[in-house]
């Protein structure tokens, strides 16, 4: 005998739309806080920060730059607990401004630089972090607003991200370069006696270098560019050696050998030159009124400067000049780049003088006036012969310049070596007159 289920019994059409609405009822949730992981990434930055931050310079200075960092850290903490959501995305943009100039002006130089290491890592952190916070932060911000000026928050954000990320980043990284090291090969390599040689600045710090006796009583100080060593001027070096001259080729302060905070602008490569013109105006082989200076790019600016300055410095052959300071930036017209590229320059400049806490040094034409009579020879290559003719119109009788339109940026002892020789030389031979001696083979 077949069973017969029972007959469900059916729901009225007032319990079954009932039983619908509550089914799809949606469950309320309690809305996420903006900006939830802000005081989890002011930790994170702050740690990264001080990982990246520590090395370099003095014991002293490193407690003091964690002792600030610490304090700065606790009243960010402090304000994020209870402020506002339109000041917590303040605080949002300024930490990650922070963690996004030291990661990409430090982190990433360093870590080209020396590889993979506990900085180059918290360098790449302070990049992630920095980067989300400087989009997740104007995004918070333009909640706060009404909605026809959260547009003009968001372009805004971006156009400041634009035209001030990139030189303060710059400015980070030229005032904190990795550091440079010294190549194996010596004059001695290159059949030249030489001594080793130590030179004190005016502030203290401490230069190491080759001295290459003179022959003929005349001798040059050899300044390299920012961010390199004594190593690649050696060609040079050897070079005016071969024709009688005394050379004095030193490391920039905190490069190679040397002491001291180095600075990728060049600033204080003035006081570097005059404790290598002390060296050389006080050495048994070398007359004080036959001293000249050779630098290369911002070794050239730093010898202008000190050739206005030092009267015992008697010519001066500069190559690969740019922008130093404020005034060169705000004077030089029709740049490539126009006004954008001197208003970025201005921000570096600024950037930079806050960070080393001092003034920029003055402006090349300022410079350039100052040294006449004495004479200069400006080596323009490939992009800085506009940039030469305005500094040679600043003192047209004592300026000579020498335009290299095909060679690159510091390469016209590399590419053109038979013309570099005769137009130093010649120049040296006429500024400094020095007694003829048989040149070495």
């Amino acid at each position: 005998m077949a069973v017969v289920a029972p007959e469900r019994p059916k729901r009225s059409p007032v319990l079954r739309r009932l039983t619908r609405r509550i089914g799809h009822r949606p469950v309320w949730r309690k809305p996420r806080r903006p900006l939830r992981m802000l005081r989890s990434a002011t930790k994170v930055t702050a740690v990264a920060l001080a990982v990246v931050i520590a090395p370099g310079g003095t014991v002293l200075g490193c407690i003091f730059r964690m002792l600030a960092l610490a304090a700065v850290t606790f009243v960010v903490l402090r304000i994020e607990g209870r402020a506002s959501l339109r000041r917590r995305s303040v605080l949002a943009i300024g930490v990650g401004a922070v963690g996004a100039l030291a990661g990409f002006g430090i982190g990433v130089p360093h870590a080209a630089a020396d590889g993979l290491s506990l900085r180059s890592a918290a360098g790449a952190v302070l990049v992630v972090v920095g980067v989300s916070l400087l989009v997740t932060g104007p995004l918070a911000l333009a909640r706060t607003v009404r909605r026809w000026r959260r547009v003009g928050v968001l372009v805004g954000s971006l156009a400041a991200a634009l035209i001030l990320l990139p030189p303060l980043v710059a400015a980070v990284a030229v005032t904190n370069p990795p550091p440079t090291h010294l190549d194996r090969l010596t004059p001695g390599d290159k059949g030249y006696p030489y001594d080793n040689v130590e030179l004190r600045t005016t502030d203290g710090v401490l230069l190491r270098g080759w001295y290459i006796p003179s022959r003929n009583s005349a001798a040059v100080a050899l300044v390299p560019d920012a961010g390199t060593t004594r190593s690649s001027v050696l060609p040079q070096a050897v070079l005016l050696a071969k024709h009688g001259y005394g050379v004095l080729l030193f490391d920039p302060r905190g490069n190679g050998m040397s002491e001291g905070d180095a600075n990728d602008l060049g600033w204080g490569c003035e006081r570097d030159i005059n404790a290598a013109i002390n060296f050389l105006a006080n050495h048994y082989d070398v007359r004080r009124s036959k001293i000249a200076v050779i630098g290369l790019g911002r070794g050239g600016e730093g010898a202008i400067t000190a050739g206005a300055r030092d009267g015992r410095i008697r010519s001066v052959v500069a190559e690969g000049v740019g922008r130093r300071s404020f005034g060169d930036t705000l004077r030089l017209p029709d740049t490539p780049s126009g006004w954008l590229q001197r208003v970025s320059d201005s921000i570096e400049f600024a950037g930079a003088g806050v960070l080393r806490h001092s003034l920029p040094p003055p402006s090349l034409r300022r410079s350039i006036a100052a040294m006449e009579p004495k004479k200069l020879l400006l080596i323009a290559n490939r992009g800085e012969i506009r940039v030469g003719q305005l500094y040679r119109r600043t003192s047209p009788k004592t300026v000579a310049l020498w335009k290299l339109p095909d060679t690159p940026h510091l390469q016209a002892y590399a590419m053109r070596i038979a013309a570099w020789e005769d137009q130093v030389t010649s120049f040296l031979r006429t500024t400094l007159k020095p007694r003829q001696v048989p040149m070495r083979s």
